[in-house]
């Protein structure tokens, strides 16, 4: 009898690694349990739908990506001549050609998509008189942008020619539709469109890609996607506990003298739908605050289950995907007590956004002016992408520096310094203010006597040391 049932062991066994095997279920960092994934609910291949998923339907995902954009993108960039300071002719004939089309929102969305995917498309709409699956030529005006999701464009003809390096394995026409295919809800009957589009119509911006191959665009949600999955586990399970807490399910209990159908037939219903009843009045009593039961031989209990504090799972999985997108935690969900995110983090926080709008935005933008340069919609020239200080001080923060440097020319000049630290321009520069011209305030020189060891320029140095305050005698 052994021998049977450890033969039969080892079978199932067998039969169960042979049908994990061509199921193709390889998911995991443990070399002991190579189908782990798939018995935590992990997911082994991940599609952009999975993606676009997390993003619009979940808070962690979804805010991890406007973070990084909203930060990015917090104040608008200078494409500028070089060593411009001030807005000429031709920057200005920029902001006159995005204006109308709203051009900065639709590179900002050209940016959100490619944060959801593997890369993102924009398409540009030159008055050029051809047709979209025609090369771009020099054209008069710039119509529109269009920004376009990773399922909402594909490839249809490769160049293989193999002697042509400056060609092969490149795009040699794409394929877009109007509706992502991964969009829900109603639309309507509208017709669905698809168009071909010249590669040189398309701009194409995949993060992480290193080199010309757009489908080695790393998703950003991708590192930490098992963890959304584990914050979706937790709030959705302490959420249904919660519920089912609430809703009271009534648990029936008689006593064994107790006869439920005879007391169902005298009241002159069907005794064999005692459970039926039962059911019908546990849910009138979840219904209606007002509602009660007659019982006749037995009790009505509630069925309670003691709800397990989730916090600490909950906080590990949450660090775990802020790592992933490179986001302190306080950054990307807050703190419960109020206390707002460290300098330290928010350092971070702007080190995250300047490196990726000097490595992935600025040669995106670079892009573009160039291409429309080719096509003739801006003017041709040098130009250099500027963004903002990210970590430039508040006014608030301005006139408390300033303030501190005023306090150190007041400590040094106590401690019998002659000369300030700082001068009053320097003082007036990192307040925000701008630098007063020389001889500026010199009438109030007159009204204000002079203080100190500069009321008398002809003292003597040392017999003024007994007059500063703290001064050594």
């Amino acid at each position: 009898m052994a021998e049977i049932i450890t033969n039969t062991y080892e079978l199932t066994q067998a039969a169960r690694a042979r049908e994990e095997f061509l199921a193709g279920f390889v998911g995991s960092l443990d070399a002991k349990r190579p189908d782990a994934w798939r018995q935590y609910g992990y997911k082994t291949d991940l599609c952009f739908s999975d993606y676009r998923q997390a993003y619009e339907r979940g808070g962690p995902a979804h805010g991890a990506v406007h973070k990084i954009l909203g930060k990015c993108w917090e104040q608008l960039p200078r494409i500028k001549q070089p060593e411009a300071d001030k807005a000429t002719p031709w920057e200005e004939a920029i902001t006159a050609l995005l204006r109308p089309i709203n051009g900065w929102q639709k590179l900002m969305g050209f940016d959100r998509r490619n944060l959801v995917g593997r890369f993102s498309a924009l398409i540009y709409r030159v008055a050029d008189g051809r047709p979209l699956s025609e090369p771009l030529s020099k054209g008069d005006a710039l119509k529109d942008l269009i920004p376009l999701y990773e399922d909402q464009i594909k490839v249809t003809d490769w160049h293989d020619d193999q002697d042509d390096p400056d060609t092969y394995g490149k795009p040699r026409m794409f394929q877009y539709r109007a509706r992502s295919a991964s969009s829900t809800g109603d639309i309507q009957a509208k017709p669905e469109m698809w168009a071909d589009v010249h590669p040189s119509r398309v701009q194409i911006l995949a993060e992480g890609a290193d080199g010309d191959d757009f489908f080695e665009g790393v998703p950003l949600l991708k590192a930490g996607f098992n963890a959304l999955v584990d914050l979706e586990k937790l709030r959705g399970g302490g959420a249904e506990s919660a519920l089912k807490n609430s809703a009271r399910t009534v648990v029936f209990q008689y006593d064994a003298a107790a006869n439920p159908q005879e007391a169902v037939q005298a009241s002159g219903g069907d005794p064999k739908e005692v459970k039926a009843l039962h059911e019908e009045r546990a849910k009138a009593i979840n219904r209606n605050q007002d509602a009660a039961i007659v019982m006749q031989g037995g009790t009505a209990t509630t069925l309670q289950t003691q709800a397990s504090d989730l916090s600490p799972q909950w906080t590990i999985a949450a660090n775990e995907f802020s790592a992933s997108v490179g986001l302190p935690f306080t950054v990307l969900f807050g703190q419960q007590t109020g206390r707002l995110a460290s300098d330290e983090d928010q350092k971070d926080y702007i080190a995250r956004a300047v490196g990726r709008q000097l490595n992935t935005l600025t040669p995106m933008l670079t892009e573009f002016v160039q291409r429309m340069q080719a096509c003739g919609i801006i003017a041709a020239g040098e130009f250099e992408i500027e963004w903002p200080d990210l970590g430039a001080p508040s006014d608030e923060q301005r006139l408390d520096n300033a303030v501190k440097m005023v306090t150190a020319n007041k400590t040094a000049y106590d401690g019998g310094s002659l000369e300030p630290i700082f001068d009053l321009n320097e003082i007036r520069k990192v307040g925000g203010f701008e630098e007063r011209a020389a001889g500026a305030g010199d009438e109030f020189k007159e009204e204000t006597p002079p203080v100190g060891p500069a009321a008398d320029p002809n003292a003597d140095p040392a017999a003024a040391s007994k007059t500063v305050p703290g001064g050594k005698q």
